[in-house]
């Protein structure tokens, strides 16, 4: 083949990568993982609940978010890297 060609081939498939519309894996895993965390989210739920109306900015949920959002991403993270190119 000649490099022209070989050129050629590698601008169109450039071309045709960059039209492709990257899918975020993340996004969909996490999905598929959030009914194995239901316990946190439960326990984040009623922390929100239970601080609903204060107004002194003191009380916060912070923990229970992040122990939540945790056991996502220890869900999701083997799953995602096998997807990585």
């Amino acid at each position: 083949m000649h490099m022209e060609n070989l050129a050629s081939i590698g601008i169109w498939l450039v071309q045709f990568w960059a039209d492709e519309e990257p899918v975020d894996q993340k996004r969909y895993l996490e999905e598929s993982c959030k009914p194995k965390c239901v316990k946190p989210l439960l326990e984040y739920q009623a922390c929100v609940k239970r601080i609903h109306g204060d107004d002194s900015g003191q009380k916060h949920c912070t923990g229970q978010y992040f122990d939540y959002w945790f056991c996502i991403d220890k869900c999701v993270a083997p799953k995602l890297f096998t997807k990585l190119k």
